[in-house]
């Protein structure tokens, strides 16, 4: 009978040990997982700083393109404007002398240029608009391309053929590409331009 005590003396025993021994294993993995999600917001802390560092670096790098995509491109404001004298579409020279006194909007283009394509409507439009303004447009085509060009949408004003060392010296970066030059002979305005509001903002501005 003392056998049978004992021995359900040690079941009970064994028994009572067996819910503390897992509130152990328990608590170690609690401490466990808490110290797994520590960790991950330690990292994810880090990676969100390093990331804001490199966010800075690149906006640091990126600020002298920024400054020099915001100013205007080809020659400075207050430039006096170089001459030229090219062939038009009918082999007449002409030079940019010839409208002294009158404000003249010098376009810089290309008939394989898409953007110029586009362009083309709204610079007739701004020519019948602005009779005051002398439109003068230098194409890179050859001249039955300028020709084609000319009677296909009803211009007005004259294509001269396009020379290298004129688009050099006015620092042309690419087309369509307008400069404004008023009576003197100056640069008054100067910049990329593509419908017919930017083309008179370009025009304005001059003027202002």
């Amino acid at each position: 009978m003392a056998k049978e005590v004992q021995s359900t003396g040690r079941v009970i025993e064994s028994v009572e040990t067996q819910p503390a021994e897992s509130r152990t294993k328990t608590d170690t993995l609690l401490l466990m997982l808490m110290g797994v999600v520590v960790l991950l917001m330690i990292a994810n802390v880090g990676l969100f700083l390093r990331m804001n560092q490199l966010q800075q670096e690149v906006l640091a790098a990126l600020q002298p393109l920024q400054a020099m995509s915001s100013r205007p491109q080809g020659l400075e404001i207050g430039t006096k404007a170089p001459q030229f004298t090219l062939p038009d579409t009918e082999g007449r020279m002409v030079s940019l002398e010839d409208f002294a006194g009158r404000e003249v909007l010098l376009v810089f283009s290309s008939t394989q240029c898409p953007a110029c394509t586009e362009m083309y409507p709204n610079l007739r439009a701004f020519s019948e608009r602005e009779r005051d303004v002398q439109v003068v447009m230098i194409s890179r085509s050859s001249v039955e391309a300028n020709r084609q060009l000319m009677e296909e949408q009803g211009f007005g004003f004259p294509i001269l053929t396009w020379q290298d060392t004129v688009a050099r010296e006015y620092q042309v970066p690419g087309t369509p590409f307008f400069y404004v030059i008023n009576g003197e002979g100056v640069i008054a305005n100067v910049g990329f331009a593509g419908t017919l509001e930017q083309l008179e903002a370009l025009a304005t501005g001059s003027r202002e």
